[in-house]
């Protein structure tokens, strides 16, 4: 083969594609049954259910999965849709419109006193989005330095005014208790920590995914990995599923392929790591040596609690938004069962919940040493228990009394995680993009052993659907060369 690529999730098919684009033979290995990593699905009782990513953007004018698509010649089908989501805080709802009306609900909830923050936050998400359409990768020597520079315009400068710097520094200093949860729970979801954590580019473009365009795949956020692996088979490339990778195998310092569980190697000048970085160095020592003080120093990494719940007909109201996030008290920690994020499959998707009903997804942000305590305790029952409480009152706050019509209930928490996606930990969602690690303080793809590549959501530019994409492009494209 010409390049090896560990991992069917979006990176990895993404990375895989650009190779095959490029005539490269290449072999994906996916140690699952299906593509898609943790934005796959599952099938249970008749009902089809995103496993983790739920919410879909990137398909706009400005977005990487709409300009990728164009250059792959895929085709995706979604259509865009308002408002991007209700989040429901303790006293207030919010609309969290992508339209002029996003200006109108958030004078009418937050006050023309936080009105400087969102003209702010939104110059800044310009410049970034503006500038991420030039598919920019963090360089590894001059040449890639000089590629990055060919990507700046000089109006991209003010970005360099937000090097170093909180989304929290251009808060008002007397930001009220309700902008600065709605502010914090939304970067939860969209960079994986609060306001005064998360970098100010990354997390003003985050803070954007609204006013960019929000998406509705009809069968779910898994279209893009079934639309990618379909793309890899028609290059003439191939995707070999319940295959496990046991080693990356190098000499003199370059990958020469890899080892697979039953002892069997694939010989490969190139290969792309499409797992997380912890995991990519469990499989090779002399990338764990050149990384490992490195990672040591990256922020807490989050895991998730999730129910899959099957909703029979007219439990939810046709017209109700598909996507909700749900802050339960103003007093307690983000995450943990007091944030609580739920998506609705669609009204009229018969391929997704059974008979006309709704599969819903709910998930929280968790603290796996929490759940390794309760497994090593033997208290993960009563610890299900109480996260499964929280995330049904969450429900009910949605679609009161949706949680007594349910005809399914099934939780995940980061063991199932571990166990499905073989994540170390079950950790998920990515880096907090603090701005020690978002830009250019980020993981690049280009890695110290030779011919070895990384992407997914451990390295630039992160999280989502959309930050795997860009990871995934880069690194097939310097793989090819």
């Amino acid at each position: 083969m010409d390049a090896v690529v560990i991992g069917a999730g979006i990176a990895g098919l993404t990375a895989a594609a650009t190779l095959a684009n490029r005539n490269l033979r290449t072999l994906v290995l996916e140690r699952h049954n299906v593509p898609g990593g943790c934005a796959s699905f599952y099938q249970r009782d008749g009902y089809r259910f995103d496993v983790g990513a739920t919410l879909a953007g990137g398909f706009g004018a400005r977005g990487v999965h709409r300009l990728l698509n164009a250059h792959l010649a895929m085709d995706v089908s979604c259509e865009s849709f308002e408002p991007a989501m209700i989040v429901h805080l303790p006293d207030e709802p919010v609309v969290r419109y992508g339209d002029r009306r996003w200006l109108a609900e958030r004078l009418r909830v937050f006050g023309p006193a936080a009105e400087p923050f969102w003209r702010a936050q939104e110059r800044i998400a310009d410049l970034a989005w503006d500038f991420s359409m030039r598919f920019p990768a963090l360089p590894a020597d001059l040449p890639g330095a000089l590629a990055l520079a060919r990507a700046f315009r000089p109006h991209h400068l003010p970005l360099l005014g937000t090097l170093g710097r909180t989304v929290a520094s251009i808060l008002p200093v007397a930001a009220s208790q309700r902008l600065r949860s709605f502010v914090d729970a939304q970067l939860l979801i969209t960079a994986q920590g609060p306001a005064d954590r998360i970098d100010l580019a990354y997390g003003s473009t985050a803070l954007d995914l609204a006013r960019e365009g929000t998406f509705h795949l009809p069968d779910g956020i898994a279209t893009i990995a079934v639309a990618l692996a379909r793309t890899v088979r028609r290059t003439g490339s191939a995707i070999h599923y319940n295959t496990s990778v046991a080693a990356i195998e190098t000499a003199r310092g370059r990958v020469t392929g890899v080892r697979l569980e039953d002892g069997s190697r694939i010989a490969a000048p190139r290969v792309v790591s499409a797992i997380p970085v912890g995991n990519a160095m469990t499989l090779c020592p002399a990338l764990r040596r050149s990384l490992q003080r490195r990672v040591a120093a990256l922020p807490q990494r989050w895991g998730a609690f999730v129910l899959y719940c099957g909703l029979p007909p007219n439990v939810v109201p046709d017209d109700l938004p598909l996507h909700h996030q749900v802050v339960t008290s103003y007093d307690r920690m983000l995450g943990e069962g007091n944030t609580v994020f739920l998506s609705f499959s669609g009204s009229n998707e018969a391929r997704r919940a059974r008979n006309g009903g709704r599969a819903v997804t709910l998930s929280t942000h968790t603290d796996v040493a929490r759940w390794e305590r309760a497994y090593r305790d033997d208290g993960l029952a009563e610890l299900r228990s109480t996260y499964t409480e929280a995330l049904l009152a969450g429900l009910d706050r949605v679609v009161p009394g949706a949680r007594r019509r349910a005809t399914l209930i099934e939780p995940a928490d980061p063991h199932t995680f571990a166990r499905y996606t073989g994540r170390l930990r079950g950790l998920v969602g990515g880096l907090p993009q603090t701005p020690q690690v978002a830009t250019l303080g980020a993981l690049s793809h280009h890695t110290a052993v030779g011919g070895l590549f990384l992407c997914g959501d451990t390295t630039f530019p992160g999280q989502s659907t959309v930050g795997a994409t860009l990871s995934g492009y880069n690194a097939g494209r310097a793989a090819a060369f």
